[in-house]
């Protein structure tokens, strides 16, 4: 239904536009066809209900969908030699159709899970480490779909327990015999080949739906495609970071996007400028080295939030008590920083202070998304990393910005940087940076 308004929606403001343009508005019947056509190819596509998929992987299917669908309507078109009135109004109901699809299947979802009405139950055989994780995961991201309801191990000790809140109801025989949901997922990667098999068999035989957690721990997995080589299941691993075209399309989204924001955002930027002027003295730009690709130098641009000559304040603070000495080393910031002005503490609860990056990533020392930019004293203590995250350019935004903000100490942002390389696409960039404005706005965990 959701899909539907949104169809509707896009085919009456682009007519809309089109009249207000003087071009001839669109017909109804013809976009009605195809927009029936685009319902089932999402059907098709496994987006009703959709559950289980990663964001990135439901962002590229939209969008490549909804692309395909224009283009064979545009193709089909231009077979019979004859073309809609208007080939441009075509491409504005398409590109107001991916925009607004994707918004009201959020919003929709939303409300659904605030009801309690998104999502199916689920199954988790084995209640160890591997389950907690994918458990706590599943209910902090209820957008997943998959709701787990009871677990199962065959350790007797652990029956009568919960693990992350969801009961350990019994062995696994018990699933087996007595299936609460039509889903599984087994959890169980350090079992034995053997072992794995035969569980995988015994649940595949009761459950309509099976999920594997293989014992996969540090192996890329966005980049993983399954194949088959005769009756061997095989796993293709891209290097995302090795593709050319990914990277042209990276540095593409960098420029288009930074100039739209630089256009968009230029009167914020003289608010701030004039703020910043009028409360404190010192420039208004901050510079800070930072560890650019390559491990080379680089001046990252941020408006000041801090009074002049804070490097000198801090060696003092941080000689003078011991407890903020304890948090910096740890978090690499400080939350009730003496030094950040009263305008720059409201700069960098909306990470406003941040603007300016624009323009280094127009330079090309940054880009859009990356890992955190790291300060050049902070080589050392990132360890042999530094090596694999310094294959990228670090970002305004990242997976840690995002994830973690600023409740994370310094190396679950390491590792988090780590995931991000290892599992970059040009459609992952796109999440992080639609969940990076819902961050911003609401301006939890930035100090």
């Amino acid at each position: 239904m959701g899909d539907l308004l949104s169809a509707l929606l896009a085919q009456l403001l682009a007519s809309v536009l089109l009249s207000a343009l003087g071009r001839p508005p669109l017909r109804l019947d013809p976009p009605l066809i195809w927009m029936g056509l685009w319902l089932l190819w999402r059907a098709y596509q496994g987006f009703y209900p959709g559950y289980g998929r990663s964001p990135q992987t439901e962002l590229r299917l939209h969008t490549l969908g909804t692309c395909q669908v224009a283009l064979a309507q545009l193709a089909a078109a231009f077979a019979v030699h004859q073309l809609v009135p208007s080939v441009g109004g075509v491409l504005l109901m398409w590109f107001l159709l991916v925009v607004f699809a994707l918004l009201t299947r959020y919003t929709v979802r939303a409300v659904l899970i605030t009801w309690g009405q998104y999502g199916r139950d689920i199954s988790v055989i084995g209640a160890g480490r591997t389950a907690a994780l994918t458990i706590a995961h599943l209910r902090a991201n209820p957008a997943y779909g998959l709701r787990p309801v009871a677990t199962y191990d065959d350790n007797p000790r652990l029956h009568g327990s919960s693990v992350q809140g969801v009961p350990v109801v019994g062995a696994i025989e018990l699933a087996l015999r007595c299936p609460l949901t039509e889903q599984a997922l087994i959890s169980i990667p350090g079992a034995r080949a053997e072992t794995q098999s035969r569980l995988v068999n015994s649940v595949y035989a009761v459950f309509p739906i099976t999920w594997i957690i293989p014992d996969l721990f540090g192996v890329p997995n966005q980049a993983l495609k399954t194949h088959n080589i005769g009756s061997l299941a095989t796993l293709e691993i891209r290097n995302n970071l090795r593709s050319r075209r990914s990277q042209i399309v990276k540095r593409l989204l960098d420029i288009v996007l930074s100039l739209i924001g630089l256009v968009l955002a230029s009167p914020l930027f003289l608010l701030i400028i004039i703020i910043i002027y009028i409360n404190s003295p010192g420039p208004v730009i901050y510079r800070s080295s930072r560890i650019g690709r390559n491990f080379q130098l680089f001046d990252c641009y941020k408006f000041r939030s801090m009074y002049h000559e804070s490097d000198l304040m801090l060696e003092k603070i941080l000689d003078e008590d011991y407890a903020m000495r304890k948090e910096y080393e740890t978090f690499h910031k400080l939350r009730r920083d003496p030094r950040i002005t009263s305008v720059g503490g409201v700069l960098r609860r909306f990470s406003l202070d941040e603007l300016p990056q624009i323009f280094n990533v127009l330079k090309g020392n940054m880009s859009l998304v990356g890992p955190r930019p790291y300060l050049p004293s902070e080589k050392d203590k990132m360890g042999e990393i530094a090596h694999f995250i310094a294959q990228v350019s670090p970002g305004m935004t990242g997976y840690w910005q995002v994830v973690g903000r600023n409740h994370t100490t310094f190396d679950e942002r390491l590792e988090m940087d780590r995931f991000y390389i290892a599992n970059w696409t040009p459609w992952l960039d796109l999440v992080l940076l639609i969940q990076t404005v819902r961050v911003v706005i609401v301006g939890k965990g930035a100090y």
